[in-house]
C-alpha cells in the first residue's frame, strides 16, 4: 500500500498533483486532440505573428516528444495523470505550481510522453507545448523568476497537506534557454517526502517540461542524462 501512495504522490511531481493510485498500461499521450488535429500554427494567435515567431505545429511538437527507443534499456512506457492547476500560497510560487499541471495555461499542448522502470519505483514524463509570437520566452521568464524569488510553497493533496521546497539544479544547458530545479514535497502527516527533479526548455515558440522522480535519493544522480537524452529529442523536433 506504501509502494502505491509513493507513486501516486510521487505522480503529483511529475504533472499529477491529485493522484493517489499507481498507473498501469502504457502510452503516449496524445495531447489536446485540437492540436493534434491541425498544426498549431492554424489556432488563432492573440496578435499578428511573423513566420520567424509561429507556434511549432503538430508534426514538430511530435518529432520533439521522447519515445521509448531514445532511453535507455530498463524503461518501459507507461500513462500519465490527468491534473489541473494547483494553486500556491505565495503568488511569486504560482508560476512553479503551475509547472506541475498537465495543462500548462495559455499554451497550446503537444503530446506527452510517460515512462516508468521496474514497479513505478522511477518515473519520467516529459510535455512538449507551444506559443504564438514571445509567448514562449515569456513562460521561461516568468518560470525563472519564480526560481530566483520562491523559496517554498503550501498546497492541498485530496485534503492532505503537504508543503514544497525547491532547489535549483545546475543540470545540462539545452535549446536557447533551460532551468533545471528540485521540488520536495513534504507530508508530515505521513511521514513521506517525495522528491522530484524538474526541466523546462525552450526552443523557439516551443516549450518542454522533462520530469523525472527516481526510487531513490541515489537516483537523483540519473537526472542529468535522462534530461539531456530527453531535451536534445526536443530541440532536434522543434527545428525540424
Amino acid at each position: 500500500m506504501r509502494t502505491r501512495i509513493r507513486h501516486g504522490l510521487a505522480a503529483v511531481l511529475t504533472v499529477s498533483a491529485l493522484s493517489l493510485t499507481a498507473a498501469c498500461g502504457g502510452s503516449t499521450d496524445g495531447g489536446d486532440k485540437k492540436a493534434a488535429d491541425k498544426p498549431a500554427a492554424d489556432k488563432p494567435a492573440a496578435e499578428p505573428t511573423t513566420a520567424a515567431a509561429a507556434p511549432l505545429t503538430a508534426a514538430q511538437m511530435k518529432a520533439a516528444t521522447l519515445e521509448l527507443k531514445d532511453l535507455p534499456s530498463g524503461w518501459k512506457n507507461s500513462t500519465g495523470p490527468d491534473t489541473p492547476e494547483p494553486k500556491a500560497d505565495k503568488p511569486e510560487c504560482q508560476p512553479l505550481a503551475g509547472f506541475v499541471a498537465k495543462e500548462i495555461s495559455g499554451a497550446t499542448m503537444g503530446p506527452s510522453a510517460h515512462f516508468e522502470r521496474g514497479n513505478a519505483e522511477s518515473v519520467l514524463s516529459t510535455y512538449v507545448f507551444t506559443y504564438p509570437a514571445a509567448g514562449a520566452t515569456d513562460f521561461v521568464k516568468s518560470l525563472g523568476t519564480s526560481l530566483d524569488t520562491c523559496k517554498g510553497f503550501a498546497a492541498e493533496l485530496q485534503g492532505m497537506k503537504m508543503d514544497v521546497t525547491l532547489e535549483k539544479l545546475a543540470g545540462p544547458k539545452a535549446g536557447e534557454e533551460s532551468h533545471a530545479f528540485r521540488l520536495k514535497m513534504k507530508l508530515a502527516q505521513m511521514a513521506m517526502t517525495v522528491e522530484s527533479n524538474m526541466m523546462v526548455v525552450r526552443q523557439g515558440t516551443g516549450v518542454a517540461k522533462i520530469v523525472h522522480v527516481p526510487a531513490n535519493a541515489s537516483g537523483h544522480k540519473d537526472f542529468d542524462a535522462l534530461a539531456k537524452l530527453a531535451a536534445d529529442r526536443f530541440v532536434k523536433g522543434a527545428q525540424s
